[in-house]
């Protein structure tokens, strides 16, 4: 991973279910990393191979404008049940946040300072794979420690009140799914990724 980003994941699968459903990427692009957080419909097999034909696709395209690939993530999903996904690209050069959702994938910017306001991405209405909105990527500044949380519907929407990121991100991301899953019937997912010029992964 890249050394001016650390990452944490926790992914678990819905109740008697094999696999899960909601899928992850971080990859080291040409300017920093891209992380995406997907979330197939429904849960089971067909929900984890929609999610993780978009991984892939989201892998393949790690540079590309946001809009490029998600319409990318679109049409490879569309003999699938189709997902939600948001995506942010973490450029460590330029010091900024670029990031795009379509459906119900929170994200959320957790600022290193406290008190800063936490700028939530906006979610447009769609469905990756079937139905695509306008796609308009926003672009906010980042200082180091923000700290992006992308999580999935399987989650509370209160996972980001009061969070303050510190150590490592790994058990934080685990603590975090499990205070705040919302039950055993859905696939639920916390991927973090802080902005943390020479730390590392974490």
């Amino acid at each position: 991973m890249h050394p001016d980003v650390a990452l944490g994941v926790a992914n678990v699968a819905a109740g008697g279910e094999a696999v899960s459903g909601d899928a992850c990427v971080a990859a080291v692009g040409r300017d920093g990393v891209l992380v995406a957080a997907i979330d197939g419909l429904g849960h089971g097999v067909a929900a984890s191979a929609a999610s993780q034909l978009a991984a892939r696709v989201v892998q393949e395209h790690v540079d590309d404008p946001l809009p490029a690939l998600v319409c990318a993530c679109h049409e490879a999903l569309a003999d699938t049940r189709g997902a939600a996904l948001t995506v942010a690209r973490i450029d460590v050069r330029a010091h900024t946040l670029t990031w795009l959702g379509v459906g119900n994938v929170a994200g959320v910017l957790v600022p290193a300072v406290a008190g800063a306001p936490s700028p939530a991405a906006l979610l447009l209405a769609g469905v990756v794979g079937d139905q695509l909105p306008q796609l308009v990527p926003v672009t906010l500044p980042l200082v180091p420690g923000d700290t992006v949380l992308l999580a999935t519907d399987g989650v509370s929407g209160a996972v980001a009140d009061d969070l303050r990121v510190r150590g490592a991100l790994g058990p934080l991301a685990d603590g975090l799914l499990r205070r705040h899953r919302r039950g055993p019937e859905d696939d639920a997912l916390v991927l973090l990724a802080r902005f943390a010029p020479g730390e590392g992964a974490g």
